[in-house]
């Protein structure tokens, strides 16, 4: 009888074990990496989408209000200019034929509209509406000069609580506008901080409806939702203050500033505020020209 062949029992060596949990564990890293990379562009596209959107309702909704803006030399504007430089957040308010309801509840063809940074850091937006006529059994009616917007509607001018205020862009905490001067034969169009041409030959000293002014640029500073609730609103407000306004326009008119360069300033500023830098990065500046003529057109600059 043969005798049975011994059976050989085949096994991994200790040496293999670990290499092939080397390599596991190098896979398994390298996943991790991947995942997290497609998390945080996941998460920094997200954010950004917020501030997009953000921006865009806010300009859109600006857009309507200027568009419908009442442009005439008998009302008045609450607007910055040399005797009024509005250091930090911005505030305008003026009369607009967008849909409002008075006190009574009635439809009005116009309104009241403003802007402003709230104590909270936080746009606001005024729409309260006016009829056209005097009585005062209808609601607050348009007044015209010499009747001003400051004397007749303070809240419009102020920081005061205003139940005819809504919150317009709780993003938003930073805003700065600048107008753009018409240009002439004599004079090209320019950037300025006052809402009139007071360069010879024109020399104007007054809105007197806006007739110098081709547009007027708003620039905000938003910040998305979560990286909101990284900082403290004294923090923002802070930060709001370290973004520069816009350079006043001397008394000949005349202003260097070009477009994007009180971005890039305002950039620079977040960029060494010394917050975190997933705040900082979170930070979104926009820029939109809301025209009034359509012969100068700020892009021809």
């Amino acid at each position: 009888m043969n005798a049975r062949r011994p059976i050989t029992a085949y096994a991994f060596t200790l040496m293999e074990l670990l290499v092939a949990m080397g390599v596991l564990a190098l896979i398994v890293a390298l996943s991790t990496q991947l995942f997290d990379g497609a998390r945080k562009v996941t998460e920094i596209g997200g954010k950004q989408m917020d501030a997009d959107a953000q921006a865009r309702a806010v300009f859109d909704r600006m857009a309507l209000d200027f568009a419908q803006m009442v442009k005439r030399p008998d009302v008045d504007y609450f607007l910055k200019d040399s005797a009024h430089p509005q250091p930090g957040n911005d505030q305008i308010a003026f009369y607009s034929q967008v849909p409002g309801y008075p006190d009574s509840g009635s439809h009005s063809p116009v309104s009241l509209v403003g802007y402003r940074t709230g104590t909270d850091g936080r746009l606001q937006r005024l729409g309260c509406g006016l009829p056209w006529n005097g009585s005062s059994t209808s609601g607050q009616p348009m007044v015209f000069l010499p009747l001003t917007i400051a004397d007749t509607w303070p809240s419009a001018t102020n920081l005061d609580a205003d139940d005819n205020y809504e919150l317009a862009g709780p993003q938003v905490f930073r805003m700065e506008y600048y107008y753009v001067i018409k240009g002439s034969a004599s004079n090209p169009s320019v950037l300025s901080g006052i809402p009139w041409d007071a360069r010879p030959p024109a020399s104007h000293a007054s809105v007197d409806g806006l007739r110098d002014v081709a547009a007027i640029g708003v620039v905000i500073a938003v910040i998305d939702s979560k990286s909101r609730n990284l900082v403290s609103d004294d923090q923002l407000n802070k930060l709001a203050q370290q973004l520069s306004d816009f350079p006043e326009t001397d008394a000949n008119g005349d202003n260097s500033s070009q477009p994007g360069e009180l971005e890039a300033e305002w950039q620079k500023a977040i960029n060494a505020s010394g917050l975190p830098p997933s705040v900082t990065s979170s930070i979104r500046i926009y820029r939109r020209w809301f025209s009034f003529a359509s012969d100068t057109s700020p892009t021809n600059l």
